[in-house]
Protein backbone atom coordinates (compact mmCIF):
# COMPACT_ATOMS: atom_id res chain seq x y z
CA UNK A 1 0.00 0.00 0.00
CA UNK A 2 2.86 2.35 0.85
CA UNK A 3 4.52 1.63 -2.51
CA UNK A 4 1.28 2.43 -4.36
CA UNK A 5 0.91 5.68 -2.40
CA UNK A 6 4.53 6.59 -3.14
CA UNK A 7 4.03 5.86 -6.86
CA UNK A 8 0.99 8.14 -7.13
CA UNK A 9 2.65 10.85 -5.02
CA UNK A 10 5.51 11.27 -7.52
CA UNK A 11 3.43 13.53 -9.76
CA UNK A 12 0.79 16.16 -9.11
CA UNK A 13 -1.14 14.87 -12.13
CA UNK A 14 -1.19 11.33 -10.75
CA UNK A 15 -2.14 12.62 -7.31
CA UNK A 16 -5.00 14.69 -8.75
CA UNK A 17 -6.38 11.86 -10.88
CA UNK A 18 -5.97 9.38 -8.02
CA UNK A 19 -7.82 11.78 -5.71
CA UNK A 20 -10.65 12.23 -8.22
CA UNK A 21 -10.87 8.46 -8.83
CA UNK A 22 -10.86 7.70 -5.09
CA UNK A 23 -13.52 10.35 -4.44
CA UNK A 24 -15.72 9.01 -7.27
CA UNK A 25 -15.39 5.43 -6.02
CA UNK A 26 -16.33 6.50 -2.50
CA UNK A 27 -19.22 8.56 -3.90
CA UNK A 28 -20.57 5.69 -6.07
CA UNK A 29 -20.26 3.14 -3.25
CA UNK A 30 -21.98 5.51 -0.84
CA UNK A 31 -24.77 6.22 -3.34
CA UNK A 32 -25.29 2.47 -3.92
CA UNK A 33 -25.56 1.84 -0.19
CA UNK A 34 -27.95 4.77 0.28
CA UNK A 35 -30.09 3.59 -2.64
CA UNK A 36 -30.45 0.15 -1.07
CA UNK A 37 -31.48 1.89 2.13
CA UNK A 38 -33.89 4.01 0.07
CA UNK A 39 -35.68 0.92 -1.30
CA UNK A 40 -35.93 -0.52 2.18
CA UNK A 41 -37.52 2.71 3.39
CA UNK A 42 -39.99 2.77 0.47
CA UNK A 43 -40.99 -0.85 1.04
CA UNK A 44 -41.15 -0.43 4.78
CA UNK A 45 -44.34 -0.93 6.79
CA UNK A 46 -44.20 2.66 8.03
CA UNK A 47 -44.49 4.06 4.48
CA UNK A 48 -47.36 1.76 3.54
CA UNK A 49 -49.38 2.01 6.74
CA UNK A 50 -48.54 5.51 7.91
CA UNK A 51 -46.97 7.81 5.34
CA UNK A 52 -49.14 6.97 2.26
CA UNK A 53 -52.49 6.85 4.12
CA UNK A 54 -51.68 10.11 5.88
CA UNK A 55 -50.79 11.86 2.61
CA UNK A 56 -54.00 10.45 1.02
CA UNK A 57 -56.17 11.67 3.88
CA UNK A 58 -54.47 15.05 3.62
CA UNK A 59 -55.28 15.26 -0.12
CA UNK A 60 -58.92 14.18 0.38
CA UNK A 61 -59.38 16.73 3.15
CA UNK A 62 -57.85 19.45 1.00
CA UNK A 63 -60.17 18.48 -1.91
CA UNK A 64 -63.25 18.53 0.31
CA UNK A 65 -62.29 21.91 1.72
CA UNK A 66 -61.78 23.21 -1.83
CA UNK A 67 -65.22 21.96 -2.86
CA UNK A 68 -66.86 23.49 0.20
CA UNK A 69 -65.10 26.84 -0.16
CA UNK A 70 -66.09 27.12 -3.83
CA UNK A 71 -69.56 25.49 -3.40
CA UNK A 72 -68.84 23.07 -6.25
CA UNK A 73 -71.47 20.77 -7.70
CA UNK A 74 -71.37 17.80 -10.06
CA UNK A 75 -71.38 20.22 -12.97
CA UNK A 76 -68.07 21.91 -11.93
CA UNK A 77 -65.63 19.33 -13.34
CA UNK A 78 -63.39 22.09 -14.70
CA UNK A 79 -62.83 23.55 -11.20
CA UNK A 80 -62.00 20.07 -9.87
CA UNK A 81 -59.58 19.66 -12.81
CA UNK A 82 -57.76 22.82 -11.70
CA UNK A 83 -57.36 21.39 -8.21
CA UNK A 84 -55.94 18.17 -9.66
CA UNK A 85 -53.36 20.12 -11.65
CA UNK A 86 -52.03 21.44 -8.34
CA UNK A 87 -51.88 17.89 -6.96
CA UNK A 88 -50.19 15.86 -9.72
CA UNK A 89 -49.61 12.78 -7.50
CA UNK A 90 -53.35 12.23 -6.83
CA UNK A 91 -55.40 10.45 -9.55
CA UNK A 92 -59.16 9.78 -9.16
CA UNK A 93 -62.62 9.80 -10.72
CA UNK A 94 -65.92 10.88 -9.15
CA UNK A 95 -69.23 9.10 -9.71
CA UNK A 96 -72.72 10.28 -8.72
CA UNK A 97 -75.94 8.38 -9.33
CA UNK A 98 -74.12 6.06 -11.79
CA UNK A 99 -72.76 8.98 -13.79
CA UNK A 100 -69.11 10.08 -14.02
CA UNK A 101 -68.86 13.72 -12.89
CA UNK A 102 -65.03 13.88 -13.04
CA UNK A 103 -62.57 11.65 -14.90
CA UNK A 104 -58.79 12.02 -14.42
CA UNK A 105 -58.25 10.83 -18.00
CA UNK A 106 -59.99 13.88 -19.48
CA UNK A 107 -58.51 17.32 -20.08
CA UNK A 108 -61.46 19.59 -19.26
CA UNK A 109 -59.70 22.65 -20.72
CA UNK A 110 -59.35 21.26 -24.27
CA UNK A 111 -61.37 18.05 -24.73
CA UNK A 112 -64.89 18.41 -26.14
CA UNK A 113 -67.99 16.84 -24.58
CA UNK A 114 -67.93 13.90 -27.02
CA UNK A 115 -64.35 12.99 -26.10
CA UNK A 116 -65.05 13.34 -22.40
CA UNK A 117 -68.16 11.15 -22.75
CA UNK A 118 -66.06 8.49 -24.52
CA UNK A 119 -63.52 8.55 -21.62
CA UNK A 120 -66.36 8.17 -19.14
CA UNK A 121 -67.81 5.21 -21.05
CA UNK A 122 -64.43 3.44 -21.20
CA UNK A 123 -63.92 4.00 -17.49
CA UNK A 124 -67.29 2.42 -16.65
CA UNK A 125 -66.77 -0.52 -19.03
CA UNK A 126 -63.21 -1.35 -17.79
CA UNK A 127 -64.30 -2.61 -14.41
CA UNK A 128 -61.40 -5.10 -14.56
CA UNK A 129 -59.05 -2.21 -13.78
CA UNK A 130 -60.55 -1.65 -10.36
CA UNK A 131 -57.50 -3.28 -8.78
CA UNK A 132 -55.52 -0.10 -9.67
CA UNK A 133 -57.66 2.07 -7.41
CA UNK A 134 -56.27 1.94 -3.91
CA UNK A 135 -58.71 4.21 -2.10
CA UNK A 136 -62.47 4.94 -2.04
CA UNK A 137 -64.10 7.90 -0.32
CA UNK A 138 -67.42 9.75 -0.20
CA UNK A 139 -67.19 13.41 -1.24
CA UNK A 140 -69.87 15.96 -0.45
CA UNK A 141 -70.82 18.21 -3.36
CA UNK A 142 -73.30 21.06 -3.18
CA UNK A 143 -75.88 18.99 -5.06
CA UNK A 144 -75.33 15.74 -3.14
CA UNK A 145 -72.79 13.09 -2.25
CA UNK A 146 -70.59 11.26 -4.77
CA UNK A 147 -68.12 8.40 -4.69
CA UNK A 148 -64.39 9.18 -5.20
CA UNK A 149 -62.13 6.36 -6.22
CA UNK A 150 -58.50 6.47 -7.40
CA UNK A 151 -54.80 5.89 -6.68
CA UNK A 152 -51.83 7.96 -5.58
CA UNK A 153 -48.09 8.20 -6.34
CA UNK A 154 -46.85 9.39 -2.93
CA UNK A 155 -44.60 6.36 -2.49
CA UNK A 156 -42.80 7.03 -5.80
CA UNK A 157 -42.51 10.74 -4.94
CA UNK A 158 -40.94 9.89 -1.58
CA UNK A 159 -38.47 7.61 -3.34
CA UNK A 160 -37.56 10.40 -5.80
CA UNK A 161 -37.01 12.86 -2.94
CA UNK A 162 -34.74 10.42 -1.10
CA UNK A 163 -32.86 9.70 -4.35
CA UNK A 164 -32.25 13.41 -4.90
CA UNK A 165 -31.06 13.78 -1.31
CA UNK A 166 -28.75 10.78 -1.75
CA UNK A 167 -27.32 12.22 -4.97
CA UNK A 168 -26.71 15.62 -3.36
CA UNK A 169 -25.06 14.00 -0.33
CA UNK A 170 -22.76 11.79 -2.43
CA UNK A 171 -21.89 14.61 -4.85
CA UNK A 172 -21.09 16.82 -1.88
CA UNK A 173 -18.95 14.04 -0.44
CA UNK A 174 -16.97 13.75 -3.70
CA UNK A 175 -16.44 17.52 -3.83
CA UNK A 176 -15.41 17.66 -0.16
CA UNK A 177 -12.90 14.79 -0.55
CA UNK A 178 -11.30 16.37 -3.63
CA UNK A 179 -11.29 19.78 -1.91
CA UNK A 180 -9.57 18.33 1.17
CA UNK A 181 -6.86 16.66 -0.93
CA UNK A 182 -6.34 19.73 -3.13
CA UNK A 183 -6.45 22.01 -0.07
CA UNK A 184 -3.62 19.98 1.44
CA UNK A 185 -1.45 20.63 -1.63
CA UNK A 186 -2.42 24.32 -1.67
CA UNK A 187 -1.38 24.63 1.97
CA UNK A 188 1.95 22.97 1.13
CA UNK A 189 2.47 25.38 -1.79
CA UNK A 190 1.78 28.27 0.61
CA UNK A 191 4.26 26.73 3.06
CA UNK A 192 6.95 26.51 0.36
CA UNK A 193 6.16 30.09 -0.76
CA UNK A 194 6.45 31.28 2.84
CA UNK A 195 9.81 29.49 3.08
CA UNK A 196 10.99 31.25 -0.09
CA UNK A 197 9.97 34.60 1.41
CA UNK A 198 11.95 33.76 4.56
CA UNK A 199 15.01 32.89 2.46
CA UNK A 200 14.57 36.11 0.47
CA UNK A 201 14.55 37.96 3.77
CA UNK A 202 18.08 36.70 4.46
CA UNK A 203 17.44 33.81 6.88
CA UNK A 204 19.38 31.11 5.05
CA UNK A 205 19.21 28.78 8.07
CA UNK A 206 15.51 28.13 7.44
CA UNK A 207 14.92 24.64 6.05
CA UNK A 208 11.87 24.33 3.78
CA UNK A 209 9.97 21.16 4.77
CA UNK A 210 9.90 18.40 2.16
CA UNK A 211 6.58 16.51 2.08
CA UNK A 212 6.04 13.72 -0.43
CA UNK A 213 7.76 13.04 -3.72
CA UNK A 214 5.91 15.21 -6.26
CA UNK A 215 7.01 18.32 -8.17
CA UNK A 216 6.40 20.61 -5.18
CA UNK A 217 8.56 18.40 -2.96
CA UNK A 218 11.26 18.43 -5.67
CA UNK A 219 11.12 22.24 -5.70
CA UNK A 220 11.50 22.28 -1.89
CA UNK A 221 14.45 19.86 -2.10
CA UNK A 222 16.11 21.96 -4.82
CA UNK A 223 15.60 25.15 -2.80
CA UNK A 224 17.18 23.52 0.27
CA UNK A 225 20.13 22.32 -1.83
CA UNK A 226 20.51 25.78 -3.31
CA UNK A 227 20.31 27.28 0.18
CA UNK A 228 23.10 24.98 1.42
CA UNK A 229 25.19 25.80 -1.66
CA UNK A 230 24.72 29.54 -1.09
CA UNK A 231 25.69 29.17 2.58
CA UNK A 232 28.78 27.19 1.59
CA UNK A 233 29.69 29.75 -1.04
CA UNK A 234 29.24 32.60 1.43
CA UNK A 235 31.40 30.77 3.97
CA UNK A 236 34.08 30.16 1.34
CA UNK A 237 33.96 33.81 0.30
CA UNK A 238 34.15 34.84 3.94
CA UNK A 239 37.16 32.60 4.51
CA UNK A 240 38.79 33.86 1.32
CA UNK A 241 38.17 37.46 2.38
CA UNK A 242 39.56 36.80 5.84
CA UNK A 243 42.59 35.06 4.36
CA UNK A 244 43.03 37.90 1.89
CA UNK A 245 42.83 40.49 4.66
CA UNK A 246 45.26 38.51 6.79
CA UNK A 247 47.68 38.10 3.89
CA UNK A 248 47.50 41.75 2.87
CA UNK A 249 48.01 42.82 6.48
CA UNK A 250 50.93 40.43 6.94
CA UNK A 251 52.55 41.35 3.61
CA UNK A 252 52.10 45.06 4.30
CA UNK A 253 53.89 44.64 7.60
CA UNK A 254 56.55 42.34 6.13
CA UNK A 255 57.19 44.56 3.12
CA UNK A 256 57.60 47.69 5.24
CA UNK A 257 60.73 46.39 7.00
CA UNK A 258 62.82 45.41 3.94
CA UNK A 259 61.63 48.47 2.03
CA UNK A 260 62.69 50.73 4.89
CA UNK A 261 66.06 48.97 5.08
CA UNK A 262 66.53 49.11 1.31
CA UNK A 263 65.64 52.82 1.19
CA UNK A 264 68.11 53.51 4.00
CA UNK A 265 71.01 51.79 2.29
CA UNK A 266 70.17 53.32 -1.07
CA UNK A 267 70.13 56.77 0.57
CA UNK A 268 73.59 56.02 2.04
CA UNK A 269 74.88 54.96 -1.36
CA UNK A 270 73.30 57.97 -3.06
CA UNK A 271 74.93 60.36 -0.61
CA UNK A 272 78.24 58.40 -0.77
CA UNK A 273 78.25 57.96 2.99
CA UNK A 274 80.68 55.07 2.97
CA UNK A 275 84.36 54.92 3.80
CA UNK A 276 85.65 52.24 1.42
CA UNK A 277 84.70 50.17 -1.62
CA UNK A 278 84.27 47.18 0.69
CA UNK A 279 81.70 49.09 2.75
CA UNK A 280 79.88 50.13 -0.46
CA UNK A 281 79.76 46.50 -1.60
CA UNK A 282 78.34 45.54 1.78
CA UNK A 283 75.56 48.14 1.46
CA UNK A 284 74.82 47.00 -2.10
CA UNK A 285 74.69 43.36 -1.00
CA UNK A 286 72.28 44.20 1.82
CA UNK A 287 70.04 46.21 -0.54
CA UNK A 288 70.06 43.30 -3.02
CA UNK A 289 69.08 40.87 -0.26
CA UNK A 290 66.11 43.05 0.62
CA UNK A 291 65.15 43.08 -3.10
CA UNK A 292 65.05 39.27 -2.99
CA UNK A 293 62.89 39.37 0.13
CA UNK A 294 60.44 41.77 -1.53
CA UNK A 295 60.34 39.56 -4.65
CA UNK A 296 59.60 36.47 -2.57
CA UNK A 297 56.74 38.25 -0.80
CA UNK A 298 55.28 39.51 -4.08
CA UNK A 299 55.50 35.96 -5.49
CA UNK A 300 53.54 34.72 -2.49
CA UNK A 301 50.91 37.37 -3.12
CA UNK A 302 50.65 36.31 -6.78
CA UNK A 303 50.32 32.66 -5.77
CA UNK A 304 47.55 33.54 -3.35
CA UNK A 305 45.39 35.27 -5.95
CA UNK A 306 46.12 32.48 -8.42
CA UNK A 307 45.02 29.88 -5.86
CA UNK A 308 41.62 31.50 -5.43
CA UNK A 309 40.99 32.21 -9.09
CA UNK A 310 37.29 31.38 -9.73
CA UNK A 311 37.78 29.85 -13.18
CA UNK A 312 41.12 28.01 -13.16
CA UNK A 313 40.64 25.93 -16.35
CA UNK A 314 42.82 27.09 -19.20
CA UNK A 315 41.56 27.30 -22.77
CA UNK A 316 42.64 24.42 -24.98
CA UNK A 317 44.71 26.68 -27.21
CA UNK A 318 46.82 27.69 -24.18
CA UNK A 319 48.03 24.08 -23.75
CA UNK A 320 50.86 22.41 -25.66
CA UNK A 321 51.80 18.76 -26.14
CA UNK A 322 55.03 17.47 -24.58
CA UNK A 323 56.78 14.18 -24.11
CA UNK A 324 56.05 13.68 -20.41
CA UNK A 325 59.32 12.19 -19.21
CA UNK A 326 61.57 14.52 -21.21
CA UNK A 327 59.59 17.58 -20.08
CA UNK A 328 59.53 16.65 -16.38
CA UNK A 329 63.16 15.49 -16.28
CA UNK A 330 64.31 18.76 -17.86
CA UNK A 331 62.55 20.78 -15.13
CA UNK A 332 63.81 18.47 -12.38
CA UNK A 333 67.39 18.69 -13.69
CA UNK A 334 67.17 22.51 -13.51
CA UNK A 335 65.69 22.69 -9.99
CA UNK A 336 67.60 19.97 -8.12
CA UNK A 337 71.22 21.32 -8.29
CA UNK A 338 70.70 24.20 -5.78
CA UNK A 339 69.17 21.78 -3.30
CA UNK A 340 71.87 19.17 -3.91
CA UNK A 341 74.47 21.78 -2.98
CA UNK A 342 72.66 22.06 0.40
CA UNK A 343 72.98 18.29 0.96
CA UNK A 344 69.71 17.00 -0.53
CA UNK A 345 69.68 13.73 -2.44
CA UNK A 346 67.12 12.70 -5.08
CA UNK A 347 66.06 9.20 -6.03
CA UNK A 348 64.25 9.33 -9.41
CA UNK A 349 62.30 6.26 -10.55
CA UNK A 350 61.35 6.47 -14.23
CA UNK A 351 58.27 4.71 -15.69
CA UNK A 352 58.56 1.70 -17.95
CA UNK A 353 56.84 3.42 -20.90
CA UNK A 354 56.68 6.94 -22.31
CA UNK A 355 53.62 9.18 -22.36
CA UNK A 356 52.43 12.45 -23.86
CA UNK A 357 50.79 15.27 -21.91
CA UNK A 358 49.08 18.52 -22.91
CA UNK A 359 49.90 21.32 -20.44
CA UNK A 360 50.91 24.94 -20.11
CA UNK A 361 54.69 25.15 -19.61
CA UNK A 362 54.58 28.30 -17.43
CA UNK A 363 52.05 26.73 -15.09
CA UNK A 364 54.08 23.53 -14.77
CA UNK A 365 57.19 25.51 -13.99
CA UNK A 366 55.32 27.36 -11.20
CA UNK A 367 54.05 24.03 -9.86
CA UNK A 368 57.52 22.49 -9.69
CA UNK A 369 58.99 25.69 -8.22
CA UNK A 370 56.40 25.44 -5.41
CA UNK A 371 57.19 21.74 -4.95
CA UNK A 372 60.94 22.27 -4.63
CA UNK A 373 60.44 25.36 -2.43
CA UNK A 374 58.41 23.20 -0.03
CA UNK A 375 61.16 20.55 -0.14
CA UNK A 376 63.72 23.23 0.72
CA UNK A 377 61.62 24.44 3.67
CA UNK A 378 60.19 21.25 5.16
CA UNK A 379 62.18 18.21 3.95
CA UNK A 380 64.90 16.51 5.99
CA UNK A 381 68.07 16.46 3.85
CA UNK A 382 69.42 13.41 5.69
CA UNK A 383 66.91 11.19 3.80
CA UNK A 384 66.62 11.08 0.01
CA UNK A 385 63.69 12.71 -1.75
CA UNK A 386 61.92 10.09 -3.87
CA UNK A 387 60.52 11.14 -7.24
CA UNK A 388 58.47 8.43 -8.99
CA UNK A 389 56.41 8.21 -12.15
CA UNK A 390 53.36 5.97 -12.60
CA UNK A 391 51.34 5.71 -15.80
CA UNK A 392 48.03 4.00 -16.51
CA UNK A 393 45.59 4.17 -19.44
CA UNK A 394 44.26 7.65 -18.69
CA UNK A 395 46.77 9.48 -16.53
CA UNK A 396 50.37 9.90 -15.41
CA UNK A 397 51.25 10.55 -11.75
CA UNK A 398 54.40 12.32 -10.57
CA UNK A 399 54.92 11.65 -6.84
CA UNK A 400 57.34 13.45 -4.49
CA UNK A 401 58.00 11.78 -1.12
CA UNK A 402 60.28 13.25 1.58
CA UNK A 403 60.94 12.92 5.29
CA UNK A 404 59.56 15.85 7.28
CA UNK A 405 62.03 18.01 9.19
CA UNK A 406 61.47 18.47 12.90
CA UNK A 407 61.47 22.21 12.31
CA UNK A 408 61.10 24.12 9.02
CA UNK A 409 64.33 25.36 7.49
CA UNK A 410 62.74 28.79 6.90
CA UNK A 411 59.89 30.75 8.44
CA UNK A 412 56.51 29.40 7.38
CA UNK A 413 54.73 31.35 4.68
CA UNK A 414 50.99 32.00 4.34
CA UNK A 415 50.62 28.23 3.72
CA UNK A 416 49.03 28.60 0.31
CA UNK A 417 51.71 26.82 -1.71
CA UNK A 418 49.74 23.57 -1.84
CA UNK A 419 46.53 25.47 -2.66
CA UNK A 420 48.38 27.18 -5.48
CA UNK A 421 49.64 23.81 -6.76
CA UNK A 422 46.07 22.43 -6.69
CA UNK A 423 44.72 25.42 -8.59
CA UNK A 424 47.50 25.26 -11.19
CA UNK A 425 46.89 21.51 -11.69
CA UNK A 426 43.19 22.19 -12.31
CA UNK A 427 44.19 24.65 -15.00
CA UNK A 428 45.73 21.67 -16.86
CA UNK A 429 42.71 19.44 -16.30
CA UNK A 430 44.63 17.49 -13.67
CA UNK A 431 44.60 17.26 -9.89
CA UNK A 432 46.89 17.06 -6.85
CA UNK A 433 46.79 14.92 -3.71
CA UNK A 434 48.77 15.15 -0.46
CA UNK A 435 49.12 12.65 2.38
CA UNK A 436 51.25 12.30 5.49
CA UNK A 437 52.17 8.97 7.09
CA UNK A 438 54.94 7.93 9.50
CA UNK A 439 56.70 11.29 9.28
CA UNK A 440 56.63 11.01 5.49
CA UNK A 441 55.01 13.62 3.27
CA UNK A 442 53.85 12.70 -0.26
CA UNK A 443 52.60 15.01 -2.99
CA UNK A 444 51.05 13.44 -6.10
CA UNK A 445 50.51 15.39 -9.34
CA UNK A 446 48.05 13.68 -11.66
CA UNK A 447 48.13 14.66 -15.35
CA UNK A 448 45.78 13.39 -18.06
CA UNK A 449 47.74 11.64 -20.84
CA UNK A 450 47.11 11.73 -24.56
CA UNK A 451 48.91 8.51 -25.40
Amino acid sequence: MRKIKKFFSKSLYLELWASILAALIIGVVSYTILEKLNYKIIDSKWVKTNYVPAKTEEAITDLQNYIDENNLSSDDALEIYYWCKRHPLFYFYMQKDGKIVYNYYADYTSDDETTIAEYDRELLENSNLNYLYTFKYTIHLSDGDCTLRGFEDFQFALMSIIQNINFILCASMVIIIITILVRKKIHYIKEVTSGINILEGGDLNYNIPVKGYDEIANVATSLNSMRIAVIQQMENEKKALQANNSLVTALSHDLRTPLTTQMGYLEILKEHHYNSPEEMDKYLSTALDTCHQIKEMSDRLFEYFLAFEPNPKRADDALDEYDGMDFFMQIISELTPPLMEQGFRFDVKEPSESFTIKVNADDILRIFNNVFTNIDKYADESSPVEISFVKDETSAIVAFTNTIRNEPRKNESAKIGLISISSLMKRQGGSSLTRTSNNKFTLELKFPVIS
